[in-house]
């Protein structure tokens, strides 16, 4: 018979007809707080804590309530599948379009989060029977269920399955638990209409269902398509790592772009650290060499000032000597007038009078010719010309941006040699 197309699964284990009917596995106990009910963790669940850190929620790592497994093989919480818009929040890898792409249910994060929780519990002894909660000493692998040793009797006597003591459970390690309740993980047929689960070891490929022997007999359409459940799973298995093996090289190639890329990353930041130390140290050279040039333009002016000044201050020296020799003269004239006899008048007639002869034949007009008022003008010319060979160098710089060629065969202008090119042109 021809059904439906369903996820393949396990409707629930058998369950005990002393039992009532309940879930086939205690939920999961979250990470975070068991490590809080405990006092102190032991190396061994630290480290079982750290193995199954792929478990936690890869957009907030917290505890993954109802895992979803995307279409790029991220698994996240319903808390952030809900918050995600069009995008994997991890990877930033867009929706995809269509019912068949969307977010998978992680049955195997989900399943491993139960057989943690109850390794958990039994490890710490805080184990407590599914059905009367008291203290739990037995673990059935085919109902996993916890059992008390009362509730173990009524079990053993229906049932007749698989139950280890839970001290025994103890002395494995979490390795060893979780291979035996994936080995024990048995399969029902997925007709909905059995009275009770129907064990089957027959897998149906037209129907992409399990089915137990009555429903393979009365599919009369599929009888090429159906296959030992085993195999089924085997050849699967073997279907998904072949994939693997075959992104291999994928991986190998997609491995050196990112090497690739990453060395482009860090060149990139040599030589930006380089170009900008460059930068430094020639705008040092720059600043340094204008300072100089400062300095030698101050230097030159005060050179040049000094020079005149002692000229000036010569010839001011000779002004005032002649100044005071005629104002002395008046002076001497007047009170000659006013004082001298005239037998004195006759005795210094002759000198006085060569004197003030000699007096009016001085002109001062010879001295206007030696006071320069531009005799600075030359270092503003020499400053002008070092500010044009920077401005420049600049305009050059902005020149070689625009022009392949002229970058090939940079030539800097001032950079080389400011100092010579100055002179250079001052020469000129």
């Amino acid at each position: 018979m021809q059904q439906d197309p369903e996820p393949a699964g396990s409707p629930g284990p058998q369950q005990d007809p002393a039992l009532p009917h309940s879930p086939s596995m205690p939920p999961p106990e979250s990470l975070s707080e068991g490590h809080q009910s405990s006092h102190s963790d032991s190396p061994t669940e630290q480290a079982t804590e750290e193995e199954f850190q792929f478990l936690r929620c890869q957009g907030c790592r917290a505890e993954a309530k109802c895992p979803k497994l995307l279409p790029c093989l991220h698994t996240l919480c319903s808390g952030c599948l809900e918050e995600s818009s069009m995008q994997c929040p991890v990877c930033r890898a867009p929706w995809p379009s269509g019912a068949g792409t969307q977010a998978l249910d992680n049955v195997f994060f989900e399943s491993l989060q139960r057989r943690l929780s109850v390794y958990q519990q039994i490890a710490r002894e805080q184990a407590f029977c599914t059905r009367c909660k008291e203290p739990a000493h037995y673990w059935c692998f085919e109902c996993e269920q916890l059992i008390c040793t009362k509730c173990f009797e009524a079990h053993q006597w229906f049932l007749k399955h698989e139950a280890r003591p839970l001290a025994e459970l103890r002395s494995q390690s979490v390795r060893e638990f979780l291979d035996g309740t994936r080995k024990s993980n048995i399969i029902f047929c997925s007709n909905p209409n059995h009275r009770s689960p129907m064990l089957t070891s027959i897998y149906c490929r037209g129907c992409s269902k399990p089915l137990c022997c009555s429903c393979a007999l009365l599919d009369r359409g599929h009888s090429e398509l159906k296959c030992d459940i085993s195999m089924e799973i085997q050849q699967r298995q073997d279907e998904l790592d072949t994939m693997t093996q075959d992104l291999q090289e994928q991986d190998r190639t997609f491995g050196a772009a990112q090497a690739q890329m990453r060395s482009a990353i860090s060149q990139l930041g040599r030589v930006r650290a380089d170009t900008e130390e460059f930068i430094r140290e020639r705008v040092r050279e720059v600043v340094a060499h204008v300072l100089e040039q400062e300095r030698e333009l101050l230097q030159g002016v005060g050179a040049r000032y000094q020079r005149d000044y002692e000229e000036i201050a010569g010839q001011l020296g000779r002004l005032d000597a002649v100044l005071q020799r005629i104002r002395m003269g008046s002076v001497l004239v007047q009170r000659m007038k006013l004082y001298a006899s005239d037998q004195e008048v006759l005795d210094m007639h002759d000198f006085l009078r060569k004197a003030l002869h000699q007096l009016r034949q001085e002109e001062p007009q010879s001295l206007r010719a030696t006071v320069h008022t531009d005799s600075f003008d030359e270092f503003r010319v020499r400053l002008q010309d070092l500010v044009s060979c920077i401005t420049r160098g600049t305009d050059a710089a902005l020149s070689r941006r625009a022009s392949p060629e002229a970058a090939s065969t940079p030539r800097d202008t001032c950079g080389t040699d400011p100092a010579t090119e100055e002179r250079e042109q001052l020469r000129e």
